[in-house]
């Protein structure tokens, strides 16, 4: 006679029968009931921290890449107007979102200020000074109001570009300086002279701050016109590089070879993400870690069920040994008892899962109850430089970790399983 068909009917009832049977009945133990809870809290809590953390993840490369070029297009000494003509060129790229050149270098920012209206201090700083074209300020996000605004604050205007700058934010508090103050630059190429090499040095007018949303470049970062600072670095008529924006930060590779390939590998180009190779490492480093050990939490809760799954055999020995002694094979016993840690992860997954959805999509509510009953906001603006908590829901995390717990529940109850499926039924039956 055929036994019953695998995971059919009948094995689904038993499980069923003994998944919800009262503990006076030998059903489910306090210790199965807590695997579950701890299966579904454990997914909630990896979906909620993937979400946050790739939510900080994004806001700090939007930030980063707000002030800073995907891939970099090395075109020192070539004439301007050749590069002029390359940067439309480039521009065109339908992998190109915006392209401009622009010249960097470094300088040594010197401000003067009064203590008391009497002593004079001074203080200095590394910066980085970028030359920009004033046709080109609308392609800087950071830059609120772009070209109207920047010409408003006296920007460009004058011989040779003026005399005005703009300063990061943190820069401008680092020489504790002021719209209308004036910062000393210093170049480190100087200029040959009779008496030797004598550094470039230049008084400039701070028109206003800008913040591009990161730190490190808010603290090093000066705009310039771009012919002062032709004029300033000695670079007439000639760039450093050309700036080239993606619409897809994380994708620069079509970008970089379509731009290769267009200037005949003439010059050398470079992303950002080489620049910023040991930044992007440490966020996806840390963001792995964090996967593994969430991941590895929830097999150890997982392994909670081992314990009900030995317990509910230990309690079900008789049923067995009936079950076996009438024709039920011990694959059948086996799958059944599979299917009880099976029910217990595939539930305590599916309910973690949604209640971590719901929670990411409503953070922001959560963070601002959570704040009210603090009587205080929980990620103050002012401190951490975030209207709110940032979250980024990525639907296939949502998934992989769902599936982890389901997958890792029916695993570990295999073993407990198999050892029912062994049970002699006149062993089991001797002392009944």
């Amino acid at each position: 006679m055929a036994g019953p068909t695998p995971f059919g009917q009948f094995e689904r009832t038993l499980a069923w029968r003994y998944l919800r049977a009262t503990r006076a009945n030998g059903g489910v133990s306090v210790v199965s009931i807590v695997s579950f809870v701890g299966i579904m809290l454990a997914v909630m809590a990896l979906i909620v921290i993937m979400s946050v953390m790739s939510g900080f993840r994004s806001t700090l490369l939007d930030a980063l890449l707000g002030g800073q070029g995907h891939v970099f297009v090395q075109v020192q000494d070539e004439p301007e107007t050749t590069i002029d003509d390359l940067v439309v060129r480039i521009q065109n790229l339908p992998e190109v979102d915006r392209a401009m050149p622009i010249i960097e270098q470094q300088v040594l920012a010197t401000s003067e200020y009064a203590v008391d209206g009497r002593v004079v201090q001074t203080r200095q700083s590394g910066a980085i000074v970028r030359g920009v074209r004033m046709e080109d300020i609308d392609k800087l996000p950071f830059l609120e109001g772009g070209e109207i605004a920047a010409r408003r604050y006296g920007f460009g205007d004058g011989k040779n570009g003026g005399d005005t700058i703009f300063l990061g934010r943190f820069l401008a508090l680092e020489l504790q300086v002021r719209p209308g103050d004036k910062v000393t630059l210093v170049a480190p190429n100087g200029i040959q002279g009779p008496f030797g090499v004598t550094p470039r040095r230049k008084t400039y007018t701070v028109g206003r701050y800008f913040q591009t949303g990161s730190v490190e470049l808010d603290q090093l970062y000066i705009l310039m016109p771009m012919q002062q600072a032709q004029l300033f670095f000695g670079k007439r008529a000639t760039y450093d590089k050309i700036d080239v924006r993606v619409p897809e930060p994380m994708n620069t590779e079509p970008a970089e070879r379509a731009v290769s390939e267009l200037i005949g590998y003439q010059y050398p180009t470079q992303s950002w993400k080489v620049q910023r190779e040991a930044y992007f490492g440490a966020l996806n480093t840390e963001r792995s870690m964090m996967m593994i050990i969430m991941l590895i939490l929830i097999m150890i809760t997982s392994l909670n069920i081992i314990t009900g799954v030995v317990m509910l055999v230990k309690n079900k020995t008789r049923d067995i040994a009936i079950l076996r002694t009438v024709g039920t094979s011990r694959g059948s016993v086996m799958r059944t008892f599979i299917m009880i840690g099976a029910m217990l992860g595939l539930t305590g997954a599916l309910i973690g899962a949604v209640l971590g959805v719901t929670i990411v999509l409503n953070l922001s509510h959560i963070e601002s109850f959570i704040g009210f009953l603090m009587g205080r906001p929980l990620f103050p603006p002012t401190v951490y430089g975030l209207d709110g908590l940032p979250a980024e829901l990525n639907w296939s995390e949502v998934s992989f970790v769902t599936l982890w717990a389901m997958g890792m529940s029916m695993v570990v109850t295999i073993l407990p399983a198999w050892g029912a499926a062994r049970l002699d039924p006149v062993d089991a039956l001797r002392f009944e």
